[in-house]
Formats: structure tokens, sequence, C-alpha cells
């Protein structure tokens, strides 16, 4: 982010850090899983006097989501006034932030991490044996960390990476080719994480607990195209348990019918590019892991447009039975050059919950009690076909609600 950004972020953020904002009242939750979900990375604004880490859980806590999805970096140490070099691998940051502990604590059902490494070894330079076992144990360490501290409580965990055809790219330039070189290292690297997780868990053997790896991709057209990328070149070569989407090359398209055709084609074509494996709890081994678009208040369609894009999403991804989708995210992290905000976010800058804050909220709350509701008649939960089936009314219902709002709130026509 260029500076003049950061600047602005910076007065934004002593603005509004630690006035009297009170976080939503949270409801207790059903042990289900409502497969729509939001990113919560810490930001540059605060709204209240907690950490970052712990802020973004409340929130996300707060909207009624038993999702949480975050980033475990040794960068994060300078939040807390540590430096980077206090720590060698995962496992120290995890002690270094207490914070961690507390989030892991708090009842969410799925965790995402975006987990890289503290160890400092870069896979682009190659591993060598000495590193291969150093990453190996920065990994399975964290894993049985995960198994034994909180064995049988139901929790489950999902490692992984930020977007991974960046990393493998090494920049932003989606007609680079990587060699095949970086295509071997990456393989390399990512299979060294897979087979550590896989090693805790078979070693570990603990009950109510779960912990998956997945891997991320980000330009999955390309490899349709005939391109390099980790979903043509990699994925065939893993064994990972889940890949995760990073969707917006083929999820911010004019209307519902058009994001589901182009979705659905690339979802499956990722699908296809995996190893078969038994013994993984949902119905598909993909999800969408990032979804969302930018909304200008000098343009106010662009307010609509990116709340009906979002219920599409939604919609698609309930629809064709996803796992999960996240949507990106709880703050906004995008700005302008001259420092306006893009408004990808639930809460804006000010602490305003946005529409999408509560297209999300009145969807957890009315899923949750049908969820309860239920259970309460009948003993057991709903099969996931039968709870399909009623999100996809909750979502409509309360996606035309708010949309109404919407509209008024633009002095919009329909």
């Amino acid at each position: 982010m260029k500076k003049i950004l950061y600047i602005f972020a910076l007065c934004m953020f002593g603005s509004l850090q630690g006035q009297n904002y009170e976080y939503d009242q949270p409801f207790d939750l059903e042990n289900y899983n409502f497969v729509l979900g939001t990113n919560s990375f810490t930001n540059t604004y605060q709204l209240t006097k907690d950490t970052k880490l712990i802020e973004q859980a409340k929130q996300a806590r707060s909207l009624g989501s038993n999702i949480f999805k975050t980033s475990i970096s040794k960068n994060k140490l300078k939040e807390y006034g540590l430096k980077v070099s206090d720590a060698d691998n995962i496992m120290d940051v995890i002690n270094l932030i207490p914070d961690y502990g507390k989030v892991f604590q708090m009842d969410f059902k799925y965790y995402f991490f975006w987990m890289h490494t503290a160890t400092g070894i870069k896979w682009r330079k190659g591993i060598n044996k000495k590193q291969e076992k150093t990453l190996y144990n920065e990994m399975f360490d964290f894993t049985t960390h995960l198994l034994k501290k909180y064995n049988n409580t139901g929790k489950t965990f999902f490692i992984g990476n930020w977007e991974g055809d960046w990393l493998l790219h090494g920049g932003y330039n989606r007609k680079y080719t990587p060699t095949k070189t970086e295509v071997k290292n990456m393989t390399k690297w990512l299979k060294i994480r897979q087979c550590a997780i896989a090693d805790a868990k078979n070693k570990f053997k603990s009950k109510n607990v779960n912990v998956y790896y997945y891997v991320e991709v980000n330009l999955a057209i390309k490899g349709m195209e005939g391109g390099t990328c980790i979903t043509k070149d990699i994925l065939p070569n893993l064994d990972v348990d889940f890949v995760s989407y990073s969707s917006y090359e083929s999820s911010k398209k004019k209307d519902y019918q058009t994001n589901k055709e182009a979705l659905t084609k690339v979802l499956d074509y990722i699908e296809s590019q995996l190893k078969p494996k038994k013994g993984l709890p949902f119905k598909r081994r993909v999800f969408i892991g990032e979804y969302g678009g930018q909304a200008f208040d000098k343009k106010p369609r662009t307010h609509l447009r990116q709340f009906d894009n979002t219920k599409h999403i939604m919609q698609i991804s309930l629809e064709e039975d996803l796992p999960f989708a996240l949507h990106w995210q709880m703050y906004n992290n995008e700005y302008t050059k001259d420092g306006k905000s893009k408004n990808m976010s639930l809460i804006n800058e000010q602490g305003k919950k946005r529409p999408l804050y509560f297209l999300h909220q009145n969807y957890y709350k009315q899923v949750n009690q049908y969820l309860k509701n239920y259970k309460q008649e009948n003993n057991v939960y709903p099969s996931q076909e039968d709870f399909k089936v009623e999100a996809l009314k909750v979502l409509e219902k309360v996606y035309n609600e708010i949309r109404l709002e919407v509209l008024t709130s633009l002095n919009l026509k329909k």
C-alpha cells in the first residue's frame, strides 16, 4: 500500500481507537455448519480498546458467525511490541502472542489460518534436507498442539496459505510464466506441510477435533487456458485435503446467472485436478476463500451492485454444496490513491455496520433458530440437503428485506 494511504489510515485509526464502541450481543449458536462466513484479518483501523486480533474475533462472534479466519505470522509480533526475530517458528509466535490462545478458546466451530512459516526459509530458493526437516517440524508441532490442546472440543482447524498463485508468480503479474524450478520448489514446500499435518494426526489419536490442510489458488482460469498455475501444474501432484479458491477472477460478473456459470465451471475444474481422498467431512473439497467487491460513496449504484453480488455468491455457494464461502472482509483494507475507502467491509472506518453486515447477521440468526427448533422437535439436526433448502429460503428473505432499505438509503429505484 502506498505511503499516502498508510498515513491516511493511521490518522483514521488514531481518531477511532478507544471510542465507546459496543459490540453486538452474541447469541448462542447451534453446532452446525452455516457455510457462509467472512474474513477477519487485522487492519489499520480499530474501534475498541481491545487488541486488533481480539477485536476481529469479537466482531465475527457478535455477527453471529461460527467461523473465524485470520493469519498466523511472525509479523504479528510487531503489533505486540515484539520483534520479528523473537520467533523461530510458528509455535514461538503462538506462545509469544497469548491472544491466539484466547481466540482459540472462543466458541467458534471452524478456524481458518493463512500460515506460511516463521523459520525464515524461502521455498523459492529451494529446500535442502535440513530446511525440509525444519519446515516439517514446525507444521508437525503446531498441528500436534492443536490436536492436544483442543481435543474433544468439537473444533475444526484449516491450515493453508494466502493466494498461492501470487506466491508462485512472485508478484501480481498473471501473464508471467513460472519456471519449472519454481513449480518444483513450491510443490515440495506444499508436500512437506501436508505430510507433517497427516503424520501428526496419525501419531496423536485425538477425538472430536480436526485439523485439515488446504491450498489456496487464485488463477485457476489461467490453468483452464493452458497456462502455468497451481491448479494445473501442482494440485495433481499433492494430497491436500481441501482447496480454497480466491474467486475474484470469476465471481464479479454482472448478474447471478453469469456468476453461476463462471464459478461452477472453475470450481468443477479445480476439483477435477485433485487426487481422490476418503474420510473428509464435506460433500465437496473446494470452497470459496475470498469473494467480494468494491463500492464508492460517490457512485451509489456501486453499493447496490456490491450488495447484490454478495447475495448471488452466497446463494451459488449454498446451491453448489460448497463447504464454505468467506466474504472479504470484516474491515476494509483497500483505498483509492487519494485515500478514499473502497468499502470492502461489513463495518466501515467510522464503525458503521453496512448492509452486508446485516445480510450476514440476519441470515445467521434465522438459520440458527431453524436449527434450534428442528433439533428440539426431532432430537437431531437436519440433513445437509434439508438445511440447504431452508438456508436458501432464509437468504432470499433477508436479502429482499435489506435490499429495500439499501435502495431507500441510496435514493435509488428498483
